[in-house]
């Protein structure tokens, strides 16, 4: 493993100190460095993977009656844009920002504010927001994440996501068009 070796070194007929030459030979200990190497590489875990708690609705109970006031819609497209509207049938959409004064925040507030004082229970409490989100083709994962944040950072506790329909992929599309336009 290591060997020392000394050498005579008389030139000229001087006396010099012997020198020594130590030799280490670390063959061992690169062996034994890859062989843990390899051993940790194939008992570890790198990443585990994490996912998304989802509630499911209970379907065994009677169906709960829901109020147009309620519902505010938004949807994510292909272009990274995002768009609401409210009621039960869309006729034309509006665009809004995930940030800024025209932003979903913004929106859910005023949706809140508007709630307590037009749209209450029998009783006098007022209602829920009711937010259904869709994913038109295209949009990406991202954006799905980014309006699942705003629920919980604007503590919408009811929200679901739906597929889009017809009526409402046409009026992105001619929402689209509208705004290439000017």
């Amino acid at each position: 493993m290591a060997e020392i070796t000394e050498t005579d070194n008389h030139k000229r007929g001087r006396n010099r100190a012997k020198k020594v030459n130590v030799r280490v030979d670390l063959t061992p200990m690169v062996d034994l460095a890859f062989l843990l190497i390899t051993f940790f590489m194939l008992t570890t875990t790198l990443l585990e993977q994490r996912a998304i708690r989802v509630r499911q609705p209970d379907t065994t109970g009677a169906p709960t009656s829901v109020s147009e006031c309620q519902l505010i819609y938004l949807l994510a497209d292909s272009g990274s844009a995002y768009y609401t509207w409210e009621g039960l049938e869309c006729h034309s959409v509006t665009p809004i920002a995930l940030r800024g004064s025209n932003s979903i925040a913004r929106k859910l507030k005023d949706k809140k504010a508007y709630l307590a004082t037009h749209c209450l229970y029998p009783s006098g409490g007022s209602k829920e927001v009711l937010c259904i989100i869709k994913l038109l083709p295209g949009s990406r994962y991202e954006q799905m994440v980014a309006l699942i944040d705003e629920m919980q950072q604007d503590s919408i506790a009811t929200y679901t996501i739906q597929d889009y329909t017809a009526d409402e992929l046409r009026a992105v599309r001619t929402e689209c068009t509208r705004l290439a336009l000017h």
